[in-house]
């Protein structure tokens, strides 16, 4: 965020110099024109959802037998993405895949020692808002407690469970909702898989 803040001020301040006649570059330049600006920086492209191989990580445990599926998710877990992650992952770099119908048990805890977090199942979306009003999850009952709020989502050191039911396939994410955070990559993959698959892709 700092970045575009920089570069939109460069921006400003070369336009405030040129209209208050700061620094006459024609006379510098024998006459001829100063050239433009450079304009300011692009942002960052969304990363793709992973796509990689299938695996069970120590994380996920899949009960073909009860039809379950149960997913330790942590926020913060690791510095990545300044902790604002899901077991060290970020924007989109893993996607949970769970089997149409199974019943899912999120175990969400923070790790984030400044920060709080929450989460929530959202359709899959290449881009995602700074700012979520009225947030309906996917499915029933998939999204964290106060989700949106900075003071009382899941705070530092707590934790909570959320289940829901994977009623539909299609391809979601798991995002945290709380102002800017999925903006700037708190968000991974999930996708409930018509032909049976589950495990994590990277």
């Amino acid at each position: 965020m700092k970045r575009f803040v920089s570069s939109g001020f460069a921006a400003l301040f070369s336009f405030a110099m040129t209209a208050c006649g700061g620094g006459d570059s024609s006379a510098d330049n024998g006459g001829a024109p100063a050239p433009a600006p450079a304009p300011a920086a692009a942002p960052p492209a969304a990363a793709a959802p992973a796509g990689g191989a299938l695996s069970t990580p120590d994380w996920m445990t899949v009960d073909a037998g009860a039809r379950t599926v149960t997913i330790d998710l942590v926020a913060g877990s690791t510095d990545a993405n300044n902790r604002w992650n899901y077991n060290g992952h970020a924007n989109g770099a893993a996607t949970v895949v769970v089997p149409t119908g199974y019943a899912v048990t999120i175990n969400f805890s923070n790790s984030d020692p400044a920060n709080f977090h929450s989460v929530a199942v959202l359709p899959a979306a290449a881009t995602f808002p700074v700012m979520f009003e009225g947030v309906t999850p996917a499915f029933a009952g998939a999204m964290s407690g106060d989700a949106t709020s900075m003071t009382e989502a899941t705070g530092p050191s707590e934790s909570e469970t959320v289940s829901f039911t994977a009623g539909a396939a299609g391809d979601y994410a798991l995002v945290c909702v709380i102002p800017a955070h999925a903006a700037t990559g708190m968000w991974i993959g999930f996708q409930v898989s018509a032909g049976g698959e589950a495990g994590v892709r990277m």
